[in-house]
């Protein structure tokens, strides 16, 4: 049958040759398996014993066989092998042989880059004389095109892998909602010189389109040799890619947009765009008609009539005939105020104030201290009184504290990883990019600050602007709370607005809280001295606030209600989330003060309240909630609310049928 042999490695050498203008590849084989196989592949008889093995088992057909007998092409999406001819292309037995070499590769996913150092493999015909007459031998042999040899061809083949894993990596991480988003916000210029990054999402994006992510593992191989080599194939690694990265673990569009930034962008930028995208709005209005909730988003300031009755717990002569369900038949004769000394405040906790004082109270007036600031609050409800229900509880109330808060700086802290059940806490806020530093001169040691912290100071922020709520705390425990003064300064490090200057400070000492509010610029060449706070038997027993500084015993203005006063209440009740029997998350205690009006826009509802369904378009609704704020009226209840969560006092003097009393309520 040898006779037939050079006809057969002719046609395998045309083959190699025609592959060999396109880029070449291995399959996942064995070095010996395929020469294995060969041997194997011959029918019986057609391979017999020369001399002491077979005559197809030669050592240069060996090296050809374990070399290149498993490069593919993979032009056209197909492989194709040395081994695939046309039916009746070979003469018998070759064909059997090429078949069953042709089917064993294609079985295999391919596995690397065809690189080799040989100009040629196999070995031209030779000689031999044997018993006097001269025989020609044929062998497998084919010359190397230059675009596959290399000097370090393991070293290519690494690289090649290498970057064939980042490609696949992409494509199996990177989801497609989240490339479309990114294109998204680079369309709508919320990402930073965002176009410059646009062609290449476009690019990795019609990939990942591409891939056939359900197809046999072979047919991914193909697919992904095929293009490891296209410049988008590396997209996971770069900037952009990083992003989608981001989006795709899971990480808040906002903190993944903001490391984004600061990759490429100044520590100067500032977005001025928002965070969301037409397709996330288009959802989140989708999710909104689905439950019948559209008209539920417009809210406007609550007023008496909007409440029943059955949902406060207390509410004064004057105001109660306004109220939803009426207490015309039900209302008492004013009382005479009697003065009451509030020093001697009875102590009393919030369930015991409630339940034994309120029901038999016929007038109520609050101390609102300047460490209530941050207490002011206003209750909202629905322009359209038939709206369905947007929160987690039943009715369609809710509620927002001063300055778009649902809680005080302490929170701020608390959300930068700050300690917020210190003995001792020293608590400074600002509202622009500067990069305000806090220094405090204590009794127990140095003067702490961002260069000498000395495990006191746990968050230091704006060192690069990264918020417009920045904070910075510091705080002592046990023994380190010393008697003594503790001088507060704060230094601008790094002036980058003139917008929302100033800074605010609370103060909190085994759960007494003190704020102080600064509205000046701070300038960068001089301290200012904002607080000397004294402590004595781990108890601060005096704060002196500094030049501008506002706060502690100093009365203020705020809503039409003057602080440091006692103040009438109209109404007392419970939050929203707690009307009703129902028990939904932190409860707070509403005192709705007389006169007070809060002459801004605000908030209609914060994403905390929503039901569960709008938990994938929370983005969107953080923004809805901003754009779609109450308007200004003159009617309206607003005053100061108290949290569960907040270790918060406040003094209150109740006038009864018999006496008039003073509590100190302890919330």
């Amino acid at each position: 049958m040898t006779d037939k042999f050079p006809q057969f490695a002719k046609a395998v050498k045309e083959k190699f040759d025609i592959l060999s203008d396109k880029e070449l590849y291995v399959v996942d084989v064995e070095r010996d398996e395929m020469f294995d196989l060969y041997l194997a592949s011959f029918p019986e008889g057609t391979n017999p014993i020369f001399r002491v093995r077979t005559e197809h088992d030669g050592s240069y057909d060996r090296a050809f066989i374990r070399n290149v007998g498993h490069v593919v092409s993979l032009e056209g999406g197909r492989i194709q092998t040395i081994w695939s001819f046309p039916a009746n292309a070979l003469p018998y037995p070759y064909d059997v042989v090429a078949k069953a070499l042709d089917e064993r590769v294609k079985s295999r996913a391919v596995k690397s880059l065809f690189r080799t150092v040989e100009r040629s493999i196999g070995h031209a015909p030779n000689h031999e004389i044997i018993d006097g007459v001269t025989h020609r031998f044929t062998h497998f042999q084919a010359s190397i095109a230059d675009r596959h040899r290399s000097s370090t061809p393991d070293a290519d083949r690494g690289k090649a892998t290498t970057n064939l894993g980042v490609f696949r990596r992409g494509l199996e991480t990177l989801s497609i909602g989240n490339i479309e988003q990114v294109l998204e916000l680079i369309e709508g210029n919320a990402l930073y010189r965002g176009a410059e990054h646009k062609r290449a999402v476009e690019a990795f994006k019609k990939l990942s389109m591409e891939y056939p992510r359900r197809a046999p593992e072979a047919d991914k191989a193909v697919f992904l040799w095929l293009n490891y080599n296209n410049p988008a194939a590396l997209f996971r690694n770069t900037v952009i890619g990083t992003l989608v990265d981001d989006l795709s673990a899971g990480v808040e569009l906002e903190a993944a947009v903001r490391s984004f930034e600061k990759k490429v962008a100044p520590e100067n930028y500032k977005r001025t765009t928002s965070l969301i995208t037409p397709k996330m709005i288009e959802q989140a209005v989708d999710k909104l008609k689905e439950l019948g909730l559209e008209s539920a988003v417009e809210r406007r300031f609550a007023k008496l009539s909007d409440v029943s009755v059955n949902n406060v717990l207390f509410v004064d002569n004057s105001v109660a005939p306004q109220m939803k369900d009426g207490l015309t038949g039900l209302l008492m004769t004013s009382a005479k105020s009697t003065p009451v000394d509030i020093k001697k405040a009875m102590p009393i906790t919030v369930d015991e104030f409630f339940e034994n004082v309120v029901p038999n109270a016929r007038g109520i007036k609050v101390l609102v201290q300047n460490k209530h600031m941050a207490n002011f609050m206003s209750l909202t409800a629905p322009v359209d009184p038939d709206a369905g229900k947007l929160f987690k509880w039943d009715n369609q109330f809710a509620w927002s504290y001063d300055g778009d808060v649902t809680d005080s700086l302490k929170e701020r802290v608390k959300a930068a990883g700050g300690n917020v059940k210190a003995d001792f806490r020293i608590s400074l806020g600002w509202f622009n990019y500067d990069d305000l530093d806090i220094h405090v001169h204590w009794p127990g040691g140095a003067e702490i600050f961002y260069g000498d912290k000395q495990g006191h100071q746990d968050v230091d922020m704006n060192v690069s602007p990264s918020s417009r709520k920045a904070v910075e705390n510091v705080v002592f425990n046990g023994r380190d709370v010393y008697d003594g003064v503790y001088r507060v300064g704060v230094h601008n490090f790094t002036k980058r607005e003139n917008i929302d200057v100033g800074f605010e400070l609370e103060v909190e000492c085994m759960g007494a809280i003190h704020r102080f509010t600064y509205d000046r610029a701070v300038g960068s060449k001089n301290m200012v001295k904002a607080l000397e706070i004294t402590v004595k038997d781990r108890a601060i027993v005096a704060i002196k606030p500094g030049d501008g500084v506002q706060g502690g015993s100093f009365s203020q203005g705020k809503w039409g209600v003057t602080t440091e006063q006692l103040v009438p209440v109209n109404t007392l009740m419970a939050s929203p989330n707690h009307w009703d029997g129902q028990e939904i998350g932190n409860k707070h205690w509403f005192f709705i003060l007389k006169d007070c009006i809060n002459p801004d826009q605000v908030r209609g509802f914060y994403n905390e309240y929503l039901k569960g369904e709008f938990e994938p378009h929370r983005k969107v609704f953080e923004v809805l909630g901003a754009k779609t704020k109450c308007a200004p009226s003159t009617e309206q209840l607003s005053g100061v609310g108290f949290s569960s969560t907040r270790k918060d006092k406040a003094t209150v003097v109740v006038e009864g049928d018999k006496a008039t009393r003073a509590y100190e309520i302890s919330f």
